[in-house]
């Protein structure tokens, strides 16, 4: 059937009145989220609009379709979201490795060894495993997978122990730093 531009924005319009409560409130119940469900339930009418094929006679198998779009625009969302904390933690456990390198030119004295003391009585306290893992990681240089292989374990638990040894030693060194007298 053949629609004037009339015709098709007051079937959208109908469409859009009937289904974006529900796609919005759909995608709330997903992201516990009120204006990240508005955003995703417009980002899927917006599709719509420029794909009226889909819609225009097509009203009956419409709201499984709908309800479709919603879930995988969510789970984009939800790996978009773990991308970004992926990266935000290696940015920080790169930054840490390099503000613990960086600072060995600064710290050619006794301030030095005192910090390299330091690390390895923090590392000494740890959970044996936690410390066995960390040090297979940063000291041997066994990636995540080998470490993961060779423990029977996942990626992600080996990822998380070294995660929780890096934040231990940020403390412990900030901690350290403000204690060490100022020249």
């Amino acid at each position: 059937m053949e629609y004037n531009d009339r015709q098709i924005e007051l079937k959208y319009q109908r469409l859009f009145n009937a289904n974006f409560p529900k796609v919005k409130n759909f995608a709330k119940m997903l992201l516990k989220s009120e204006a990240d469900a508005e955003d995703v339930a417009q980002d899927i009418f917006c599709k719509l609009w420029q794909q009226p094929a889909i819609w225009l006679d097509n009203e009956r198998e419409l709201d499984s379709y709908l309800f479709i779009m919603t879930r995988n625009a969510v789970l984009n969302i939800f790996k978009h979201q773990q991308v970004e904390h992926e990266y935000q933690e290696s940015i920080f456990e790169k930054t840490l490795l390099e503000e613990l390198t960086e600072n060995e030119d600064a710290l050619k004295n006794i301030y030095y060894n005192e910090m390299l003391l330091v690390v390895r009585l923090t590392l000494e306290k740890l959970p044996e495993r936690r410390r066995m893992i960390f040090e297979l990681n940063r000291f041997q240089g066994i990636s995540y997978k080998e470490i993961a292989d060779r423990l029977g374990i996942s990626i992600r638990t080996v990822e998380h122990q070294v995660y929780l040894v890096l934040i231990e030693l940020k403390k412990v060194l900030l901690f350290a730093f403000f204690l060490l007298p100022f020249k």
